[in-house]
């Protein structure tokens, strides 16, 4: 008996060093600033609403969720595609902040996020993560300017 319960509690500890190796650092997004001519967020929004939840925070601003039943089921938690969508009249530019987010069984429901840019951690996801990033684009009709990945604790916009 002794040992099974040494075995439970090796185990316990596993699952909290790995929750606390994969989640440290594990809150980036993908920002985005694309060129565009005139508003786009309905149209988005429009293309969008078939496998998107949006949401108009105001006349410049959006957010979108998108749910992953598949991944959400073999994680044993809920995972999404979350994008932030901001619109600088003035500019003319389409900010995009993208993340994957996933609250999982063996994590302890920890959230973690994964920006799209390349690297080890959330490779498989990657590639739908940045079809999805593309489809934005394209329904926006906006030219890339820059891309890249920050920590989701930095405001958003940044201006």
């Amino acid at each position: 008996m002794m040992h099974l319960m040494h075995g439970v509690s090796g185990i316990v500890r596993l699952l909290l060093l790995s929750s606390a190796l994969v989640t440290v650092g594990c809150a980036t997004a993908t920002n985005i600033t694309a060129t565009v001519h005139d508003n786009p967020l309905q149209r988005v929004a429009q293309a969008a609403q078939e496998d998107w939840t949006v949401e108009q925070v105001d006349e410049n601003t959006f957010h979108l969720r998108d749910v992953w039943p598949i991944h959400s089921f073999f994680a044993l938690g809920y995972s999404a595609s979350h994008v932030n969508l901001f619109y600088d009249t003035a500019a003319k530019e389409l900010d995009l902040q993208y993340f994957f987010e996933s609250y999982q069984l063996w994590l302890l429901f920890i959230p973690f996020s994964l920006d799209a840019e390349p690297g080890f951690v959330g490779v498989a996801l990657k590639p739908i993560m940045n079809g999805q990033i593309e489809d934005i684009l394209r329904w926006s009709g906006a030219t890339l300017r820059s891309r890249r990945a920050v920590d989701r604790s930095q405001p958003f916009p940044q201006r």
